[in-house]
């Protein structure tokens, strides 16, 4: 049996991602997060809770002891976490990374989208972007998703595209997020070294449609 530890556990994709661990492997499930009583109560002997900060390589060495796979979508300092973890994951000899990164850090949207992408995102994508350069530089075995804006559509739809490839849509469900994610650790060698775009097909514009 592997061993998953999903750091930002009370993200909203990461909580798609740990149902469907649950539910549709045989993993074990490590969640790494700030406050516990942020995340419900998946109520399995197969989950291992660990509270600690992102930024703290010491918290995260003492969650990653017999760890297969990471996978991260922490916001906020995102650029400092990508540090930290890769800093942890070196010191425990452990590869595979998944990292949820944002649309756009490359300026590889639609010309109407990038800026519309630009304005409500501000300075963050910097952050974003340096993560993703951060990732890259190191010797992780690494897959970057850059999804398009996040919707709660209970769907499993999406498209794929490279790095230096066309982002076609605006918008992407959270489930299709982790649900790739789950499908990556279940099959390491997929996307293996990666830095992909996902996105739902069909929903090109310049923004996505449920953004007023």
């Amino acid at each position: 049996m592997k061993n998953v530890l999903i750091i930002g556990a009370n993200g909203r994709v990461a909580i798609e991602a740990t149902k469907i661990f649950l539910e549709n492997s045989n993993f074990n499930v490590n969640l790494f997060l700030r406050n516990a009583h942020r995340i419900p109560d998946y109520a399995s002997n197969r989950v291992t809770v660990f509270e600690g900060d992102a930024k703290n390589q010491q918290d995260l060495e003492q969650a990653l002891d017999n760890i297969d796979i990471v996978f991260t979508g922490t916001s906020g300092s995102l650029n400092r976490h990508a540090e930290t973890i890769v800093k942890a994951m070196d010191a425990k000899g452990i590869k595979r990374l998944i990292l949820i990164a944002a649309p756009g850090i490359y300026d590889e949207l639609p010309e109407a989208f990038n800026e519309w992408n630009k304005q409500q995102f501000g300075d963050k994508l910097d952050l974003y972007r340096q993560a993703a350069d951060t990732i890259e530089q190191s010797d992780l075995d690494y897959t970057i998703i850059r999804p398009g804006w996040l919707t709660d559509k209970n769907e499993n739809i999406y498209e794929i595209s490279t790095k230096e490839g066309d982002f076609e849509g605006t918008e992407v469900s959270r489930k299709s997020v982790a649900n790739l994610a789950v499908q990556i650790a279940k099959h390491p060698e997929l996307h293996s070294k990666e830095n992909i775009g996902v996105f739902k097909p069909g929903t090109e514009g310049t923004k996505p449609s449920w953004f007023e």
